[in-house]
């Protein structure tokens, strides 16, 4: 089975997860028996001022399945407080759900309520807000020979109350084309181009899972924990490039099951291959108790931090050595040509006796910084 999931990737039954090493407890799951459609529930209610609640329900999928994991649409979500509170969430996208801000009273828990348009019921544990202490800095260092970064965090707990620690992060860097195009084709006709699509800003979001704790120590402080390597050879350090890394404290229970998730995808190699255990979460079906739920719901007010590395490594790389222009040709031949194949125009070239312009073209891949899933409008936090 395959839940549509960063974290949990595909989930196949072959056996339990036995014990896990250190300060965590023994995970011991039901087994599956049968290939069925199960819900899968990502999310969370995050409690931090101004922020958005997300939480986004998938069906598992068998592993010869190639098409997308079909989104559990039209439910109804809710946010349950045992102080009364309630919050319902909207579907904003198929599968997925939103909760703009939410307040709460002190001491406040919450659990999670599902039905689904099928008539079942799903109910997670309540659970208590955990407030995350904000990270105290983001490090680096350079690799041997400048290979490299090796980022790593810091944080600490005052009051020695969180112990159990998650991250996850979003990196951005900079990327200029190869080749720069300074036209466009509209209309028949060859004219400057009226937007620039040399220079973008690819985002990529982390798909590892970052555990720290200071159960065994004596204050709650985490030292250089490594979050990330970002090589040279990647290109993302050529310009100018930024981590967004953002904390969770968990409780013991949910940093159980995140280790246990872990030491899962360890032992396959990735987060989408094939799971040899099943980890289930915090969450049940009220109308069927035999019926197995994947997810872990949390309430939480994450923390974020962001730093820039402006090390400049990985310029000559191999995409960029490989780029070059493909052809120079006049006007009307360029604008034929572009019917029949996909480039694009770079510059004009000029030709001496010829009254027709003559242009220089590219391969769409060396001169659309666009090409590689970037946006070329610039980051508000770009600096």
């Amino acid at each position: 089975m395959k839940p549509y999931l960063p974290f949990l990737g595909t989930i196949v039954v072959l056996l339990l997860i036995g014990l896990i090493y250190g300060c965590v407890l023994p995970y011991n799951p039901p087994e599956i028996k049968q290939a069925q459609s199960y819900l899968v529930v990502e999310g969370s209610l995050n409690l931090s001022p101004s922020a958005i609640s997300e939480i986004q329900l998938s069906r598992t999928q068998n592993i010869g399945e190639k098409e997308a994991p079909n989104m559990e649409q039209r439910a109804i979500v809710r946010v349950e407080g045992d102080k009364g509170s309630s919050f319902n969430f909207r579907e904003y996208q198929p599968g997925k759900y939103q909760l703009g801000a939410a307040s709460y009273a002190p001491n406040e828990q919450f659990r999670l309520f599902i039905k689904t348009t099928n008539g079942k019921e799903y109910r997670s544990a309540y659970v208590p807000v955990i407030k995350t202490p904000a990270i105290d800095s983001i490090t680096y260092r350079l690799l041997t020979n400048n290979e490299g970064v090796k980022i790593n965090i810091n944080t600490h707990d005052p009051s020695n109350n969180t112990r159990f620690y998650r991250w996850n992060f979003e990196e951005t860097w900079e990327y200029r084309a190869p080749l720069f195009s300074g036209y466009e084709i509209i209309n028949n006709e060859i004219i400057p181009r009226s937007e620039q699509i040399e220079l973008c800003w690819p985002t990529r979001k982390s798909t590892k899972i970052t555990l720290g704790s200071s159960i065994n120590l004596s204050q709650d402080v985490i030292q250089d924990v490594p979050i990330t390597e970002v090589t040279a050879l990647s290109g993302k350090l050529a310009r100018k490039y930024s981590i967004l890394v953002t904390q969770y404290g968990l409780s013991q229970e949910e940093f159980e099951y995140w280790t246990a998730i872990a030491k899962t995808n360890e032992s396959t190699g990735g987060l989408f291959d094939p799971q040899p255990s099943q980890v289930t979460g915090n969450i049940t079906c009220l109308t069927d108790s035999e019926e197995i739920v994947f997810g872990f719901f949390n309430a939480t007010t994450p923390t974020q931090q962001r730093i820039f590395i402006t090390e400049n490594l990985g310029r000559n790389t191999l995409a960029d050595q490989a780029c070059a222009p493909l052809d120079t040709l006049p006007t009307h031949e360029i604008i034929k040509q572009a019917k029949e194949a996909p480039f694009l125009v770079l510059i004009e070239f000029p030709v001496p006796g010829s009254v027709i312009p003559w242009y220089t073209t590219g391969s769409i891949a060396c001169s659309d910084c666009r090409h590689i899933g970037a946006t070329n409008k610039r980051p508000s936090y770009w600096r």
